[in-house]
């Protein structure tokens, strides 16, 4: 009697009665997951092999059409500097003591302060040059970059923010309307230069599309 009883309990053996089907789930369950993860992998790897920026000249004359900043962006930009420069040509002439307020007749410029001179392409030349950007420009989220999307070298920034701010001047700032009408927006100190003013958001997007476009030729 005793050894009926014995053999009719339920066993406590993982591998007994059903314990054997919890057990091979497990494996099974496994694997679907490591099948699963293999395929988000794959899947992740096509997508990067397979997504490309356009590289066609008509879809980067399209796309490139946001790239620039436009006319009042940079007016807007170009105010804010002459604020800051201001400021700084103030600063200047009071830990001077006025000795550098004095009224001279430059070239080009005509009849100006000696520190807003001073100031004026001080600020220009070192501010593109170790940054890309005035700090109207940073406000403005532009920038100043080489046609081509690389970092400016000093003699670029000296063209642009000397030679070409100085004919600029010399015309009566008329060259400024280029950049209303230009496909580039560019003025005329970014035609000498050969710089371009970008949006920053697509800054990194306009350098990847270019180096698309060199390694297509």
């Amino acid at each position: 009697m005793n050894n009926d009883l014995n053999n009719n309990r339920p066993s406590n053996e993982p591998f007994l009665n059903g314990g054997t089907t919890v057990a091979s789930d497990e494996p099974t369950r496994n694997e679907e997951l490591v099948k699963e993860y293999k395929d988000t992998k794959e899947a992740q790897e096509k997508f990067k092999k397979d997504f490309s920026l356009p590289t066609s000249l008509e879809d980067y004359i399209i796309l490139s059409k946001n790239f620039y900043a436009g006319f009042w962006t940079r007016f807007a930009a170009y105010l804010i500097d002459m604020i800051v420069i201001y400021a700084i040509s103030s600063l200047l002439n009071t830990f001077s003591f006025g000795l550098l307020n004095k009224q001279l007749d430059f070239p080009i410029l005509g009849e100006e302060s000696l520190s807003y001179v001073i100031v004026m392409f001080t600020y220009f030349i070192a501010m593109t040059y170790f940054f890309s950007q005035t700090l109207g420009k940073m406000i403005m989220k532009i920038k100043v970059e080489a046609n081509k999307g690389e970092k400016l070298s000093f003699a670029d920034v000296v063209y642009r923010e000397l030679v070409g701010r100085l004919l600029t001047i010399f015309l009566a700032y008329l060259p400024y309307l280029a950049v209303a009408f230009t496909n580039k927006k560019k003025g005329l100190h970014d035609f000498i230069a050969d710089t371009v003013v970008v949006k920053e958001d697509f800054s990194k997007l306009r350098r990847q599309m270019n180096e698309k476009l060199e390694s297509k030729n």
